[in-house]
């Protein structure tokens, strides 16, 4: 029987199944700014590169992050063909709309963390964050409900490496087999928590991403809001 239900951040806590990418894809069509898909996952990816590292961004809560990490997209995007169509006014406007998208998921699972809490389940973080998620989990109203959080910048372990999950187990001081992993990846969520021992669910969104390996996670979400009922007729099954 489960004890204790682990959660990635990015793509889970902050977003119900969908990735930063396919996020900011999205903000900036709406926004009128048609990027090609490298284009946009180059400018990314080097946004990525530079939270990584970055002092400021290890204690940004929610907006500050937002505004450094497309700021930096933008350094990218200002030096090729797509210079003329980054500014301020779309800078505040992606920090705006993704920050509101972030705190309406937050609303529901705060909701849903302390529901889980009050049946007695331990509950953690296990992300590979910019040493910021502790800032983000108290941000969001998380951190009441938490017993630990993981970030990948302050342990030196990142996923998918299963080193970061028997990490988490031993500060639970539980055994893999009592803990669920709940993640948006298989190939860092859902796998490497299964190396180790642990049950684990994919939350495949609300874009029914495709399923190549249907015997990787014990069971699939197309919300988080689902995990409440499934957990609950899990235990009605097993007693």
């Amino acid at each position: 029987m489960d004890q204790a239900i682990l959660f990635d951040m990015g793509g889970t806590l902050d977003g119900d199944g969908l990735h930063w990418l396919d996020r900011f894809g999205a903000l900036y069509a709406d926004a009128g700014v048609r990027l090609p898909r490298e284009a946009l996952r180059l400018a990314f990816d080097a946004a990525e590169r530079f939270a990584a590292t970055d002092e400021a961004m290890a204690r940004a809560p929610l907006e500050e992050m937002l505004d450094r990490h497309v700021s930096w997209q933008f350094e990218t995007l200002g030096g090729g063909p797509h210079a003329a169509l980054v500014n301020d006014a779309l800078r505040r406007r992606l920090v705006a709309e993704f920050a509101a998208i972030v705190r309406r998921a937050a609303a529901v699972n705060v909701e849903i963390l302390a529901e889980l809490r009050t049946r007695g389940f331990r509950l953690g973080v296990v992300s590979n964050g910019c040493g910021n998620v502790d800032v983000l989990c108290a941000d969001l109203g998380y951190a009441p409900y938490l017993s630990l959080v993981v970030d990948s910048r302050r342990v030196g372990l990142f996923k998918p490496d299963p080193a970061i999950f028997s990490y988490a187990a031993s500060r639970l001081a539980l055994q893999p087999s009592s803990i669920l992993m709940v993640g948006d990846s298989l190939d860092r969520d859902v796998r490497p928590a299964k190396a180790i021992g642990m049950r684990a669910a994919w939350l495949r969104g609300p874009a029914a991403a495709p399923y190549p390996d249907g015997s990787s996670a014990d069971f699939v979400l197309q919300a988080l809001s689902e995990l409440p009922a499934v957990l609950a007729a899990r235990e009605r099954t097993v007693a």
